[in-house]
């Protein structure tokens, strides 16, 4: 029973920093996309600090060059 109650606690303790911490927000890896020609078609939805969610991280770094702004992203999944 014990084991258990540790296991679960150790999975919910795991699970919950996934999403990232209220408030904390990273810079997105836009460096080796110097010259974007065209982004993936892939469905990985970030959240930027605009408010505005991008289909994946390659549009919020087009926006970010787009609007020469300081751009980040807030959470993984939609705003």
């Amino acid at each position: 029973m014990t084991t258990q109650v540790l296991l679960f606690g150790l999975c919910l303790l795991l699970t919950s920093g996934a999403q990232g911490t209220p408030g904390s927000s990273r810079k997105p890896v836009c460096a080796e996309m110097a010259e974007i020609l065209a982004c993936p078609m892939n469905f990985a939805p970030v959240c930027g600090s605009d408010g505005n969610t991008y289909a994946n991280e390659c549009l919020l770094c087009v926006e970010r060059r787009r609007t020469k702004s300081d751009l980040l992203i807030t959470r993984d999944g939609s705003c």
